[in-house]
């Protein structure tokens, strides 16, 4: 039997390679490991830490005119710059001092006939620290005034200089005079140093040095980029989860400059540029803060309230303010046209 079994297998034999490569060849066979391929790959790309949604704001805005560019001229470059990027709606964060200008207030309603979303930024700009919860609210209240009738007018509150008071009492007291009016706190997630860097870039200019634009673009951006991966890596430490981002600029020269730049960045990284609105839709703008550890950005004072300690939280070292001039120099971004130093 056995001597058959072995010459009936040989006969055959051909037969049973022929069955076999049609059987494992077949897409019907093949469909469902390579179907499963692709799910491993889609999901692999979700759990990306890199990819993330971040939405734009400009604070104190309109800022005068310097000696790059004037006023109107700096918002027209922006506004332009963001509709060649199709970015969605971003934030413009006013003082109502600076609108009490007609051309300001023009500025103003160009971003918000662009689709830009208007919100208070103060009266004066007072850092609360500085004075009375009940001072401070006088002033949200003057600017509401100015800034409430434009178009795209939003009910959001920014503090000046992040700075939410001396003490838990004051914050409280300021935080529910906002909320009797309606309004809602405007928080930032990133905040970075991109004034300071425009400051010495101003002072470049005005004493007559050359300025190298290309490489202050790649250092501005790489400064900034930083500041949004290192909270992006707070929020999964803080909330276990990404988060919708929001990016604190300031309406200046630099912006008018390379906010496009910024933009093209930030998406070839793999992450989404979203509205203004949309970035405070996410649940952590429900999350209970009474500190008033808020000046890295709304992440921080979670951890802090969440007792994880406010080491959790800083900025990474391209930010901080001696490496900035530090890097202006060794890369030679202003130079002396008579030194060339």
């Amino acid at each position: 039997m056995y001597y058959f079994n072995l010459r009936f297998l040989d006969k055959y034999r051909c037969l049973y390679l022929v069955l076999f490569l049609i059987i494992f060849n077949s897409p019907i066979a093949a469909s469902p490991l390579e179907s499963e391929r692709v799910d491993d790959s889609q999901s692999a790309s979700e759990l990306n830490e890199e990819v993330g949604e971040i939405a734009l704001s400009l604070d104190d805005a309109p800022m005068p005119g310097t000696v790059i560019f004037n006023g109107m001229e700096k918002t027209k470059k922006i506004i332009q710059a963001l509709r060649e990027a199709n970015c969605p709606a971003i934030g413009i964060f006013a003082i109502g001092k600076y609108a009490q200008v007609p051309i300001n207030m023009k500025r103003l309603h160009m971003y918000a006939e662009a689709g830009h979303i208007i919100a208070n930024h103060s009266y004066s700009h007072p850092k609360l620290n500085d004075i009375t919860a009940q001072e401070f609210i006088v002033d949200i209240k003057r600017a509401h005034e100015i800034l409430s009738p434009l178009p795209n007018f939003r009910p959001l509150f920014r503090f000046p200089y992040l700075a939410e008071g001396k003490n838990k009492a004051q914050r409280q007291e300021v935080i529910q005079a906002l909320q009797d009016m309606g309004y809602r706190e405007g928080y930032t997630t990133v905040n970075n140093h991109d004034y300071y860097i425009n400051k010495l870039l101003l002072d470049a200019v005005k004493a007559g040095e050359t300025v190298d634009y290309d490489k202050l673009k790649n250092l501005y951006i790489t400064i900034l980029w930083d500041c949004i991966k290192i909270n992006q890596e707070l929020a999964y430490k803080v909330l276990g989860r990404k988060a919708k981002h929001i990016l604190l600029l300031h309406e200046n020269d630099l912006v008018a400059l390379f906010i496009g730049d910024l933009i093209a960045h930030i998406r070839k990284q793999g992450w989404k540029i979203i509205s203004i609105e949309e970035a405070y839709g996410d649940p952590l703008a429900d999350l209970p803060v009474t500190n008033t550890y808020s000046f890295v950005g709304r992440i921080t004072a979670i951890a802090v309230e969440k007792g994880l300690g406010k080491e959790l939280a800083v900025f990474p070292e391209t930010v901080k303010y001696n490496y900035i001039p530090r890097a202006l120099k060794q890369q030679q971004i202003f130079t002396n046209p008579l030194t060339h130093k």
